[in-house]
């Protein structure tokens, strides 16, 4: 195998790698983004800012949505990375009209707006004060089904072109824990299937 064509192979996977936004919250290379700490932590009221997060609450008023959100840092694709750690919540305001039983909370988004003055309000007793995203374009991400990894090894002797090498082989597959459940072994009771009759 040509050092080419490995290198051709490499290049392919790193880009497949590098996911992009979805369209609707994509923003050209040259836009400075604020990070959700520097607004919250120095209170910056002004920029663009593109987060993610998972609906705490939603409230529609006369001309306009409010968003509150908690904040989850993103991957390369700008899907929330949930955990049972958070930096903090914001909030998001939208032109126009979401459906609360769409935009549910705990469904995971990702904002993309213009800041604004950060405003206060409690979250249940506690007095709070949220970063806010004005005008914002909000992407829902469609839910995302439980999955397993399943690896499955077999010696590994490939003939040419493919040939690499000897030794084990090892494969990676992801499949929904659903099809896990109904790929299982099938039990064959042997004393039953030989049994002898009288």
């Amino acid at each position: 195998m040509s050092k080419k064509f490995v290198a051709v192979a490499l290049s392919l996977m790193i880009l497949a790698g590098c996911a992009s936004y979805p369209e609707q919250v994509r923003i050209a290379d040259n836009v400075a983004l604020t990070s959700y700490e520097n607004a919250a932590q120095q209170n910056v009221d002004f920029g663009t800012a593109r987060w993610s997060g998972v609906i705490a609450e939603v409230s529609n008023k006369a001309d306009k949505t409010r968003l509150e959100v908690v904040y989850f840092p993103s991957g390369t694709n700008g899907r929330p990375a949930v955990s049972d750690q958070t930096k903090g919540r914001f909030v998001a305001y939208i032109k126009g009209f979401l459906d609360p039983m769409v935009y549910q909370p705990g469904k995971s988004v990702t904002v993309l707006g213009e800041l604004s003055r950060s405003e206060t309000g409690k979250v249940d007793e506690y007095e709070y004060r949220y970063p806010v995203i004005k005008d914002a374009t909000v992407y829902l991400w469609p839910k995302q089904e439980d999955r397993v990894e399943v690896i499955d090894t077999w010696p590994m002797m490939r003939p040419y072109p493919y040939y690499w090498g000897y030794g084990p082989g090892i494969r990676v597959r992801t499949i929904t824990k659903q099809q896990s459940t109904t790929q299982g072994p099938v039990h064959v009771d042997n004393n039953k299937q030989n049994k002898v009759q009288p």
